[in-house]
């Protein structure tokens, strides 16, 4: 076993055997007679194993063309050599010992040797020396033997043969080529006048003839061999297989596997004769007999290589000239267009450069002027050429072996290597091709042959009988010459026999692949081959379950030769198409992994690869450059015929181009339009690698959203060119959508979220407007179709819808494997993801949730407009299914089956008589989903206020379905019939202006418009006027009678109107709008003055500070058209009246209670209209507290919502004199000192607002609807203050100049105080010593404007809590109760402002908690105030007048006192301003330290004002007493 496993090993490493250098093989033979030597191995086992080599009984040697017994015999001289030098050394002891052994070894080696046969007497005495051969008793005496071989070597070096060379060679030879010819003249001719072949039975007959000759006229063997082997060569094309059989049975040659070096000599010095002498080309003949010759095994191939032109030297300095041309054209293409022009001349212009001229005698001319003979051809390709001509693979893989660059510096030998391809892929054609496949192509190439002969014969029925003729050239084989009547046939007809055959899907890659791979990539060189190839792998994949595991053998080949092949091919679309259907069969997953080899790996495989891929950039780079908006289409066609054969490198340079210039986008697009299918397939790969940001490999990938939320230009570009392309070339949108859903699985998905809300607006012209919507839009969007499409309609022509082709793709792509659903799903967990972020901003988060919010809004208007109802039934599952399988929160959930409800809502017609609907009963519409809203609420609580029915109704109607707005439809009608007057107008600018046919086209279009509208509003009338009824019916059954007022407005706003209101401007509208309705209505329990004053009341915080921007837009929309309602009731007294006490109406109850549901009440019951002032003032303090809060807060979000808010209230909001100046300075203050420039510009925009709509202002007894107090002379004022009173100190009366008022704040408590508040106040004053904060300390406020809030704040609790104290006492605690009652309603106000987890509040920082509870106190205080004390108008004159006349109580404070009270507000403002800067700087981390800090800082402050009042107080009490 150990010797068969040497012997493996050494089959094994056969292959490795290469002549003239080191190699595996040749090392295991040399080491297998070393171990023998030096005694580490047995010599028998030697033995063994040299004769098993030697007589390779499996032919491996002998199919390597390895001459085993000669490494053997070298070895055996090498150790022969080293036996005899260390002999000479005369080496003594041990080292004598060992000599002595290793000759023992070797004698015994070489007599083994001898006595098993293995090597001859003959080779020892060739081989070793005298003094080994006399040790191994192979001769009697070594003396002899020498001085034998020393006459031998004299005899045949010096002897001179005498003969006549002039009369035995000419006679001989003569009489030799004379008998050489009459040995086949004999032979009959055929029809053309050819000698045929020579029998093989005459070779004996022949070879005695020569050697009779060689021995009579004693001539030259070898030049007999060459004269014989000039006739093989004359006689090749008829005759070649006699003289090789001729060769075989002759002497010259001693066995068929090691050949004959003389005949390659010989044919060497054919070779060098031509090159030397001749100077002209050599024979096709000679290199095809050398083939021949070389293939029957007669001429090793490396015996005759050295004499083939060019020689190694010449070889590899061509190789070397044409890497180093190949890196040159690399260097050149890789370039700018500058590389192809010199530098700048002296007149500044510039020209091409011209090639370099040849140095002197580096020419083609000698001296004379006459040209030199030069041998130009390649020897060494031609053979290789022959031998693949022949079918000799073997011998010119060894060629190509030692030569690797032959094919790229020659690509003709391609042809060659095609040839046996296409032989070898022939069974695997038959084998896999359906026939009715191949009886088609058979039938074209018929059709194309018939063709061809009419061109040339006129007709197939005038081809005349054909010479046959033998050519060397295989190309013209079966090729005509009509003219001379020739075919030409190839000579060698058994080219295929030995041919490997491909017999199976597995020889695909291990016997069909070797062969190809010879010829690198220029399979583009055999386009019938390249169709054969593809209907093979196409039949394969079509019939994968016939062949299992066929595919990835398939795939193989795509990768490695059918690739290359379109990439080298020059624009084939042919090639591309074929190749297209392959791919068509695959998976998206497998067609981007060819792909992303194809442009990653292939183009630096080989340096025509690098250099295919530089020329191909530079042609797509000079496209670019002259794309413009006239050339487009131009420059399209160019970019499609390069990318027919490279579209990895044209789109790659085309998207490289769109990033960095994004105004290309359109263009490209539009130029995109002559691609293939593949080619859009591989745009929709790059194009997914491009989104990415991916810049290649080792590269950081692109950024793809700034720093401030903006997403990147680039990613803008390619966003735009991606909705365009798909728009414009309706191809399948599947690679977006994919690529869509693969992202919206991540929580950073909303960076390439532009990328759908372009391709939805190009392709279905759905705009993502945000907050641009205006009030035709909204309205319109209540409209039926014809109207909300004309009001959507996109300004640019880029954004409109696309066709009915490309809409229709989208929806089948859309429905495939529900990628709708999917998307809808995916968008909302996104959205979820970012509520659950922490490490964003407060913008930045904002931002985000406003994008994907946007994003949902977009694509639930795309589903409804493009899918019709039975469409969408189909698309979106029922409701229990979205919220048990896909965990979707009911919202969404019911949102998304509003489509499917709405359609069954307007096709559902009433029954009537016995089968008419219960009143009692749900809607049957309504019905299914009303049961299964127990189950898809999350919060099972939700329907212990409301009932589900209500639920139902108030989510799945629409604004459409409950309101019609007919301005909107009568302004369309009135649009569409002018256009029809100016088209019949004969003397209209349109007419004139326009070609009749554009004329009459409007026309049409707007008469089937004005017709579609005409029977819109009717119907539309009809379906609200149904719902109504349905409405009516069932408003009692909505709220349940024993739940409190409270809790269900609070139940209804959480889960119902808040909600919905931020979801878009629309459904913000409706939910306005159903609020009114619900009043309108009269529903069972419903308190619409609680409703209203909880949305304008106590929602407004929760917009400021939990809603984002977009969703503030939004609700304050809800809001403005409540607030709007309300003061135009406020505005009229009758429209209050018919709108608030109508018949039926109980929503505006004073008092309500669970009893009162039985809408049992009287008219006293209700709010007056005077009440309603009053109600509406509140609103309207509430809201200004609210946003000047908001603006004073220094949060960014809350300014930018409260700005957000205040220009949707800008018609009706502030209408207060008072508030509109606390707004104005606020809003002043950010406008002047803000850092952060987008809330800066918000201020600015409003203060342009409010300059606007100054003159509309009122004061507060003018809104209430008081007259206002005549002003009071003053003398009037000095009497009343000199008068006797109980005051014994003097008291300046309160200043009523506005540039005396310390702040907005105290000026409205001053201002809206009762009198009778004011009065018993000051009297209080004198009894109890109470002192509140005299009033000309304004003129020191004054210079305070910039302190913080929250101290203001403490300075009016402190001051209108010292005031309340002494009318407190003085009416024997008749307020204690109603003060208390204000407190509790502003701590429940503050409480129940909402928050959403994850919302940066107001309320986090203890300062900013003080300030919202005064703010909420202050603001609960008065309206309470209002509504209870406000007296009669003239008790209210009577109070105001005893209230002027009265003497005040104040006194003035010292200068010293307003100087120190200066230089504390001054020391204070200068805290808080460094805090703020300081917690700038810091950012979040240190935020609680510095809340810390500024609480501690807040209360020393308190501590400081409180000593300061009681210091005052003191100084006061001892000069009252004094006096």
């Amino acid at each position: 076993m150990e010797l068969q496993d040497e012997l493996e090993h050494a089959h094994s490493l056969a292959s490795s055997y290469v002549l003239l250098s080191s190699n595996p093989f040749r090392q295991l033979i040399s080491k297998a007679t070393s171990d023998a030597y030096y005694g580490r191995r047995t010599v028998d086992g030697f033995l063994d194993f040299m004769g098993a080599m030697i007589k390779d009984e499996a032919g491996v040697c002998r199919n390597h063309n390895i001459d085993i017994r000669l490494l053997f015999i070298n070895s055996f001289k090498s150790k022969d050599a080293n036996l005899e030098a260390l002999s000479e050394l005369k080496l003594e002891g041990d080292a004598a010992e060992k000599v002595e052994a290793r000759k023992a070894n070797l004698i015994a080696m070489v007599k083994g040797a001898a006595d098993r046969s293995i090597f001859t007497e003959a080779d020892y005495k060739i081989n070793l020396s005298s003094q080994l051969l006399e040790a191994a008793k192979l001769i009697p005496s070594k003396v002899m033997f020498d001085r034998r071989l020393v006459r031998l070597n004299t005899a045949m070096l010096y002897k001179q043969n005498k003969f006549n060379l002039f009369r035995e060679d000419n006679v001989g030879y003569t009489a030799l080529i004379n008998d050489l010819i009459v040995g086949s003249i004999d032979l009959p001719y055929d029809e053309n006048g050819q000698a045929p072949p020579t029998p093989l039975d005459r070779i004996d007959t022949f070879l005695e003839t020569v050697s009779s000759h060689i021995g009579i006229f004693h001539l030259d063997p070898n030049r007999v061999l060459d004269v014989l082997l000039d006739f093989f060569i004359k006689e090749l094309l008829r005759n070649f297989t006699f003289w090789i059989e001729l060769f075989k049975r002759s002497k010259w040659v001693e066995s068929p596997e090691r050949g004959s070096p003389i005949m390659a000599h010989l044919l060497g010095y054919k070779f060098e004769y031509y090159q030397k002498y001749e100077m002209t080309n050599s024979p096709s003949e000679l290199y095809y007999g050398c083939a021949l010759l070389i293939k029957c095994g007669l001429v090793r191939l490396y015996d005759l290589l050295p004499y083939l032109h060019p020689f190694d030297a010449n070889m590899d300095a061509a190789k070397k000239k044409y890497m180093e041309h190949m890196n040159k054209e690399i260097k050149t293409n890789t370039g700018g267009m500058l590389a192809q022009f010199g530098a700048l001349g002296e007149d500044g212009s510039t020209e091409r450069m011209e090639k370099p001229k040849a140095k002197d005698g580096d020419g083609d001319e000698d001296g004379d002027g006459k040209e030199k003979n030069r041998y130009n051809v390649n020897d060494i390709v031609e053979l290789t050429k022959a031998l693949l001509a022949i079918g000799d693979i073997y011998h010119a893989e060894l060629i190509f072996a030692k030569y690797d660059k032959l094919v790229d510096m020659h690509p003709e030998i391609a042809h060659y290597i095609y040839r046996l391809s296409d032989v070898v892929l022939q069974n695997a054609y038959e084998l896999y091709v359906p026939t009715d496949i191949k009886e088609r192509f058979i039938l074209f190439a018929q059709r194309a042959e018939e063709s061809r002969l009419k061109s040339e014969l006129g007709g197939t029925d005038k081809v005349t009988t054909m010479e046959h003729v033998l050519v060397t050239n295989y190309m013209k084989e079966g090729t005509l010459d009509s003219t001379k009547t020739k075919c030409f046939n190839f000579f060698y007809d058994d080219w295929k026999k030995d041919l490997p055959q491909c017999n199976s899907f597995q020889d695909l890659m291990d016997v069909f692949a070797p062969v190809m791979r010879l010829a690198g990539y220029k399979m583009y060189l055999a386009p019938n081959l390249t169709q054969k190839l593809m209907l093979i792998v196409r039949s394969l994949l079509e019939r994968e379950s016939e062949f299992p595991g066929s595919k990835s053998h398939s795939l193989a080949v795509i990768r490695e030769f059918l690739f290359p092949a379109v990439s080298f091919s020059s624009s084939n679309p042919g090639t591309m198409a074929m190749l297209w259907d392959i791919l068509e069969l695959l998976s998206f997953q497998e067609r981007c992994s060819l792909y992303g080899e194809w442009g990653n790996d292939f183009y630096k495989r080989t340096i025509e690869c690098k250099l295919l891929k530089a020329r191909t950039e530079r042609a797509a780079k000079s496209v670019m450059q002259r794309v413009s908006k006239n050339d487009v289409r131009q420059c399209g066609r160019d970019l499609g015929k390069l990318a027919n054969s490279n579209p990895m490198i044209i789109f790659n340079v085309m998207l490289d181009q769109i990033q960095s210039f994004d105004n290309m986008a359109p263009y490209m697009a539009d130029a995109c339009r002559y691609m293939g299918d593949f080619a859009y397939d591989v745009l929709g790969y790059l194009m997914t690698e491009k989104w990415t940001g991916y810049q290649g490999a080792g590269r950081m990938k692109k950024i793809k959203m700034k720093g401030d939320g903006i997403n990147a230009t680039w990613l803008r570009a390619l966003s735009v060119f991606s909705g365009m392309l798909y728009k414009k070339q309706g191809i399948d949108p599947t690679p977006l959508l994919r690529y869509m859903i693969f992202r919206l699985h991540n929580d950073d998905a909303v960076e390439d979220l532009i990328l759908f809300n372009e391709f939805v607006t190009k392709l279905c012209g759905i705009e993502i407007i945000g907050s641009a919507m205006t009030d035709d839009q909204i309205m319109a969007a209540a409209c039926s179709d014809t109207v909300r499409t004309e009001a959507f309609q996109p300004v640019s022509a880029d954004n409109r819808r696309a066709s009915k082709r490309v809409i229709n793709r989208l929806k089948e792509t859309l429905q495939a494997n529900d990628t709708a659903l999917q998307i809808i799903v995916l968008l909302y967990r996104l959205k979820e993801s970012l509520s659950r972020q922490t490490s964003l901003s407060t913008h930045s988060l904002g931002t985000q949730v406003d994008t994907v919010h946007q994003t949902i809004t977009q694509f639930m208007e795309l589903l409804t407009t493009i899918f019709d109802a039975n469409e969408y039934d189909a698309l979106i599952p029922d409701a229990l299914t979205l919220s048990k399988n896909y965990n979707l929160p009911s919202s969404l959930v019911i949102q998304l089956v509003r489509p499917k409800t709405r359609q069954s809502l307007q096709n559902y017609q009433e029954p009537t008589g016995e089968d008419a609907n219960n009143p009692d009963e749900p809607h049957p519409v309504f019905k299914p989903l009303i049961d299964q809203i127990p189950q898809i609420v999350s919060d099972d609580s939700i329907l212990n206020t409301i009932t589900a029915e209500f639920y139902v109704i108030f989510w799945q109607l629409s604004l459409y379905d409950i309101y019609v707005p007919e301005a909107s439809y009568q302004a369309a009608i009135k649009k569409h019939q002018d256009v029809i007057a100016a088209c019949r107008d004969t003397r209209s600018t349109f007419f004139l202006s326009n070609r009749p046919s554009v004329v009459n086209k409007t026309e049409r279009q707007a008469q089937a418009s004005l017709e579609a509208l005409q029977e819109d509003l009717p119907r539309h009338k009809a379906h609200v006027e149904k719902v109504m009824k349905l409405l009516q019916a069932s408003q009692a059954r909505w709220f349940p009678t024993t739940v409190d007022r409270l809790p269900l407005i609070s139940s209804i706003i959480q889960h119902c109107v808040l909600p919905r209101s931020i979801a878009s401007e629309t459904d913000a509208v409706f939910c306005a709008e159903f609020v009114l309705l619900m009043h309108r209505l009269g529903a069972r329990n419903f308190s619409s003055l609680t409703m209203l004053d909880k949305v304008l009341s106590e929602n407004l915080p929760t917009a400021l500070i939990a809603f984002t921007s977009y969703e503030t837009t939004i609700h304050a929309r809800f809001t403005y058209r409540i607030f709007a309602k309300m003061s135009e009731w406020h505005q009229q007294e009758q429209e209050y009246l018919a709108g608030a006490h109508g018949e039926g109406l109980i929503g505006f109850q004073k008092k309500w209670n669970v009893q009162s549901a039985s809408q049992e009440f009287t008219k006293e019951d209700l709010l007056s209209f005077q009440e309603f002032k009053r109600v509406t003032h509140k609103w309207h303090l509430k809201t200004s507290l609210a946003i000047e809060q908001a603006l004073s807060s220094g949060e960014p979000n809350m300014i930018r919502n409260a700005f957000l808010i205040l220009k949707q209230f800008i018609p009706h909001f502030p209408i207060i004199r008072e508030h509109g100046q606390v707004l104005t300075k606020a809003t002043n203050e950010l406008a002047s000192r803000e850092r952060m420039d987008h809330i800066k510009v918000l201020a600015r925009s409003y203060l342009g607002l409010l300059e606007k709509v100054k003159s509309r202002w009122k004061t507060k007894n003018k809104f209430l609807g008081i007259e206002e107090p005549e002003p009071e002379p003053p003398a009037r004022t000095e009497r009343a203050t000199n008068s006797g009173t109980n005051t014994p100190a003097k008291s300046s009366s309160p200043r009523r100049d506005d540039k005396h008022e310390s702040s907005s704040e105290r000026k409205r408590t001053r201002e809206d105080a009762p009198s009778s508040q004011r009065s018993s106040g000051d009297n209080d004053k004198n009894n109890n010593g109470g002192s509140k904060r005299p009033r000309h300390d304004n003129e020191d406020r004054s210079k305070r404007e910039s302190s913080s809030s929250r101290h203001r704040s403490t300075q009016e609790v402190s001051s209108t809590s010292l005031s309340r104290e002494g009318s407190q006492r003085e009416s024997g605690g008749r307020e204690s109760g109603r003060e208390s009652a204000e407190r509790s309603s502003a701590r429940e106000s503050t409480r129940e402002t909402p928050r959403e987890p994850g919302r940066s509040s107001a309320r986090d920082s203890p300062r900013e908690t003080t300030r919202v509870r005064d703010h909420v106190r202050d603001a609960v205080r008065e309206a309470v105030r209002d509504t209870s004390r406000l007296p009669p108008k003239e008790s209210t004159r009577e109070s105001r007048g005893s209230n002027s006349n009265a003497p005040s109580r104040k006194r003035e404070r010292t200068e010293e006192d307003r100087e120190r009270e200066r230089e504390r507000t001054d020391k204070r403002h200068r805290e808080e301003r460094s805090s703020r800067e300081e917690r700038r700087e810091r950012g979040d981390r240190g935020e609680r330290n510095d809340r810390d800090r500024e609480r501690d800082r807040g209360r020393d402050r308190d501590r400081e004002h409180d000593r300061d009042r009681d210091r005052q107080r003191g100084r006061h009490s001892h000069s009252h007493r004094r006096r």
